[in-house]
């Protein structure tokens, strides 16, 4: 399990910076460039200095995975957070599963460090409300994005198959009961993660 746990650890810290440049040169060349035939090299660019940061440095960042500074862990969650949330053009349904891994490098983290039990209730609380934090913000730009674009209506009635118009006032309850919904649910996921990792760690 141990290796696993590494495993999951490299894919997680050696992916963001092949991802975070390669969706950077793009940009650039989206912005300053647009010709046809260069976008792949933007893109190799990017991901060929990512890698090459990977070789230089994700060895000492897996050796050091539960030492980082918070506030990188942080990041790195947030950043994962923007590449879902664009992956899937702005539904927020599968941020909620980020909280999976929030709670499976905290509980990690937690047994690594050997932190006294007693500590255990308020991190886990001020792991589970970071997440439903990050998700609150998702959801309100998934929401504003959905309230404001006049075709979002149109298309959950393409999705569903629905035979009657989707209202405003409908659009207004799904944003909000569907947003609750997912934050109370990223929250108790990332809640339970860290919870099942503790447990098994310390044994």
């Amino acid at each position: 399990m141990k290796n696993l746990e590494k495993w999951i650890i490299a894919l997680i810290f050696g992916s963001l910076f092949p991802l975070s440049l390669g969706l950077l040169s793009v940009t650039i060349w989206m912005l300053f460039d647009k010709s046809e035939s260069r976008p792949l090299i933007y893109l190799a660019i990017g991901l060929l200095t990512g890698i090459l940061i990977d070789v230089k440095f994700l060895k000492g960042w897996i050796r050091q995975r539960y030492h980082l500074p918070i506030w990188i862990i942080a990041l790195i969650y947030l950043v994962y957070n923007v590449f879902v949330y664009g992956f899937f053009m702005g539904l927020p349904v599968f941020n909620m599963f980020l909280g999976l891994l929030a709670g499976y490098y905290f509980g990690n983290r937690i047994c690594f460090n050997k932190v006294k039990s007693e500590c255990y209730p308020k991190l886990i609380s001020q792991v589970s409300m970071f997440s439903g934090l990050i998700m609150t913000l998702v959801c309100v730009s998934s929401g504003f994005l959905a309230l404001v674009d006049f075709g979002a209506a149109g298309m959950i009635e393409n999705v569903l198959g629905l035979k009657f118009e989707v209202t405003n006032l409908m659009m207004w309850g799904i944003v909000l009961v569907g947003g609750v919904l997912l934050i109370l649910a990223t929250i108790l996921l990332t809640r339970i993660t860290m919870i099942k990792t503790i447990k098994f760690y310390s044994r």
